[in-house]
């Protein structure tokens, strides 16, 4: 689902101050007289965005085209939305010695892949001189603080929205035809779930709808669940009480299970959350099947804007569908700012082989991430899909519909490289499919407390041990708890075995040495 810019809100009006307007957009070795020798680049790419995209044929993806005639390349995208097939088929595309020439992984598998040798040394590729676009949506502070090793440069930290737009969203509509008020407090919340499943909100006779969904991809107990922000945990970690607490793994993860277990016995969630993966949730809310459901960041699910929103699709089927934004605990904090989480790479094999390949697949990236790059992969071609006028970019609403968003938003498969907020290059979008209804959802759900989590630091467990898989090992753990034990009362001894057998409190003892390297102010506790 392609993600709507919308910067008709206070917080996005900001402008980022620009001492020149002008951006690099080229490079002397793709613009200069003399053109370097075709290259043939292979790809992967994954983002969140990418569920249901299609790329077009040849003839119309306008950016593959432009691509290959500024860089002289014939480029190969392969690309999916972010999750466990994809880093499994990246896997046996590694393991089959095909690696492809730069990827984008997520940070515990860019960890493995850099432990494993796949990857390259980038220190003389990405510097300011090489890539001065790319440093203007990262600091060489952040890139240099996300490296495993200080000094050495083997992972890209994909520019990332600051921002969070995390939000569970319900059916105001259901809500109005009980008779229900908005929950305010988790009783609150579980009497309208339950309602929500007994009570025949639909008006079909039956009772076919349960009240909350979410997609565990068939191994996590997602954050989706308000059970982890009710036992206090705001998202995946936090420093409390001068502490590092890593609240997957928290012995308070036992109430989170109980309340889970209590939940699914009552018959109130969706029975199939657990082997739900993206975007099923939002299909099965979309199909009036379910009265609440989460995302941690897509902002567009309830927006009468995008065609294809959680909403749009809702209403198609029943017109009186109203997904609105809610906060439904008591709780001060609902979320946390973002922080780096996908990383871009390149094989090493490519780098021994071909370094060429490795210049000009950063000297891509490097556009992508440009100003012209930019209003290319995010709004399409100017004069047809958008005007500009100054810093000004208008949309073209009915071209942009049927070339791109009704096309399978398949730019998205080029935005990867940067995320839709057009402020960063001093830009201001201008669509005029924003309404009112809109704008307000949007400011509501900006409006939810949130948190910076931690220092800027990139967390990396200690040598020989990879922070994947504990979480592989923790998410069993979550599973078991929840759907053979159906309670939280083995959860100390997991957890004891987390930590001990599966080396838990060395990683968090190595988290928490890290962090006290950067605190300024007094020293954090020992982790236990």
């Amino acid at each position: 689902m392609k993600k709507l810019v919308v910067l008709g809100l206070a917080t996005m009006f900001a402008l980022t101050a620009c001492s020149d307007n002008k951006t690099t957009t080229e490079t002397p070795k793709a613009t200069g007289d003399a053109k370097p020798a075709k290259l043939s680049l292979n790809w992967s790419v994954m983002s969140g965005l990418m569920g249901n995209v299609t790329l077009p044929s040849a003839d119309k993806d306008f950016v593959k085209k432009a691509i290959e005639e500024k860089f002289n390349v014939d480029l190969k995208i392969d690309y999916m939305v972010t999750g466990k097939e994809y880093h499994d088929k990246l896997n046996a595309t590694l393991a089959g010695g095909s690696a492809p020439d730069l990827f984008i992984a997520g940070g515990a598998e860019s960890q493995k892949y850099i432990n494993d040798g796949i990857t390259a040394n980038l220190s003389t590729f990405i510097t300011k001189e090489t890539m001065p676009n790319y440093f203007k949506w990262v600091t060489k502070e952040e890139v240099d603080a996300y490296q495993l090793k200080q000094g050495e440069f083997t992972r890209g930290m994909v520019p990332f929205s600051r921002n969070t737009y995390a939000s569970w969203y319900i059916r105001q509509d259901w809500l109005d035809k009980l008779g229900l008020k908005s929950p305010k407090t988790y009783a609150d919340l579980t009497n309208v779930l339950t309602q929500f499943t007994k009570a025949d909100p639909d008006g079909n006779g039956k009772q076919d709808t349960y009240g909350f969904t979410a997609a565990g991809s068939g191994q996590n107990l997602p954050f989706d669940f308000p059970q982890w922000l009710n036992n206090g945990f705001v998202a995946d970690f936090m420093i409390v009480d001068n502490s590092y607490v890593d609240n997957r793994t928290d012995l308070k993860v036992q109430g989170v299970i109980d309340q889970v277990v209590e939940w699914n016995k009552a018959g109130i969630v969706d029975p199939d959350w657990f082997l739900n993966k993206p975007p099923a949730h939002f299909d099965k809310a979309s199909q009036s099947r379910v009265g609440m459901f989460f995302t941690a960041g897509d902002k567009t699910v309830a927006l009468d804007s995008v065609a294809t929103s959680v909403q749009n699709r809702t209403k198609a089927l029943d017109p009186k569908a109203n997904w609105q934004p809610i906060y439904p605990l008591d709780k001060p904090i609902m979320w946390k700012y973002n922080v780096p989480t996908d990383t871009f790479l390149i094989s090493k094999a490519t780098a021994d082989k071909s370094p060429d390949k490795v210049k000009r697949s950063l000297e891509i990236v490097n556009w992508l991430e440009s100003e012209e790059g930019f209003l290319l992969t995010h709004f399409g071609q100017e004069g047809k899909h958008y005007t500009k006028s100054g810093n000004k970019i208008t949309l073209n609403v009915a071209a942009f519909e049927a070339d791109i968003a009704k096309a399978g938003n398949w730019l998205n498969v080029y935005a990867a490289f940067t995320p839709e907020e057009p402020n960063v290059l001093g830009l201001e979008l201008i669509d005029s499919r924003v309404s009112d209804h809109d704008r307000a959802i949007l400011k509501t759900v900006e409006g939810f407390p949130k948190h910076n989590a931690l220092p800027p630091v990139s967390l990396v467990p200690p040598a020989g041990i990879n922070i994947g898989d504990f979480r592989k090992e923790m998410s069993k753990f979550h599973a078991k708890a929840v759907l053979e034990d159906k309670s939280g009362k083995n959860w100390p001894q997991y957890r004891e075995e987390l930590m001990t057998k599966f080396k838990g409190r060395e990683i968090f003892t190595e988290y928490t040495k890290q962090l006290n390297s950067v605190m300024k102010d007094k020293k954090l506790n020992d982790f236990k």
